[in-house]
């Protein structure tokens, strides 16, 4: 089982969460948590921007990872929103087998 985490972020936690359950209705995470509170600084438009976002992570399968991130680009209100992956290096078995069950495919067989 390979694992990912996806980092997001989002202008507003109302956007997170209609992201967040689009994905879970499509099974391509598992998981998502919302992190309200966030202070990003960052260059737009040739200027340093300072504004409060939420951070969403996802918990997925690496296979579905390029499938959940053009999803989330798709539905994300931003022009050039962050969506980034990382793998999953070690994790619990119990997780693992459910991260897998939740972000079964039509088709997946269970190995």
């Amino acid at each position: 089982m390979s694992l990912a985490t996806l980092y997001v972020t989002t202008p507003t936690k109302a956007d997170a969460e209609r992201i967040a359950r689009a994905l879970l209705e499509k099974r391509l995470v598992a998981c998502a948590n919302i992190l309200e509170g966030c202070t990003s600084l960052y260059w737009w438009d040739g200027q340093i921007q300072n504004e409060q976002e939420c951070v969403m992570i996802c918990k997925t399968q690496m296979r579905l990872v390029t499938q959940a991130a053009a999803f989330i680009e798709e539905l994300h209100p931003y022009d050039v929103p962050c969506v980034t992956a990382m793998p999953i290096l070690k994790a619990g078995r119990k997780y693992a087998e459910w991260v897998t069950a939740e972000t079964a495919q039509p088709g997946d067989t269970m190995v």
